[in-house]
């Protein structure tokens, strides 16, 4: 578990103006972890990418109805490319519909992850967080490579 004094956040993109109830059943799963779900509308989104401290945000989101689709058709998919451009930003998309999965489009960008229902959400948010604990190790290696004790640099 994750100290206190260090809490991260997972975002939980919310499409209408209700939570759904996944984001309940993901939130207990992600207390357990050390980790707070914070729900985010999709109109907040470019700004949380651009005003957040958290070196790499990591974003789910779900679709589990015929409204929600059409929501994210509308207002989502349109400019996800765009945030997802950033490289701070790895989106967990969990849908029911096949027809939401935009991994092809994004797949050179390497931070879109589709995954249909039904899935275990313990197993899934123990993975996410796992995946959270290795992008934020991965910011802070130093880019110029480690010191060598032997004298020669390796890069």
């Amino acid at each position: 578990m994750k100290n206190e004094k260090t809490l991260e956040f997972i975002f939980y993109l919310t499409l209408e103006d209700s939570l759904p109830t996944s984001f309940y059943v993901f939130d207990v799963f992600v207390r357990e972890s050390g980790y707070m779900l914070i729900p985010i509308k999709h109109d907040q989104l470019q700004s949380l990418i651009s005003h957040s401290g958290q070196q790499h945000i990591i974003v789910l989101s779900s679709i589990s109805n015929s409204r929600e689709f059409k929501i994210y058709n509308e207002k989502i998919r349109g400019y996800l490319k765009y945030i997802l451009k950033s490289k701070r930003i790895t989106y967990f998309h969990l849908s029911s519909f096949a027809k939401s999965n935009d991994q092809k489009s994004f797949n050179i960008l390497k931070n879109y992850f589709f995954i249909k229902y039904p899935v275990n959400a313990k197993d899934l948010i123990r993975k996410i967080c796992k995946y959270h604990v290795i992008k934020s190790e991965m910011h802070t290696i130093w880019p110029g490579g480690r010191k060598n004790t032997t004298g020669a640099s390796s890069v």
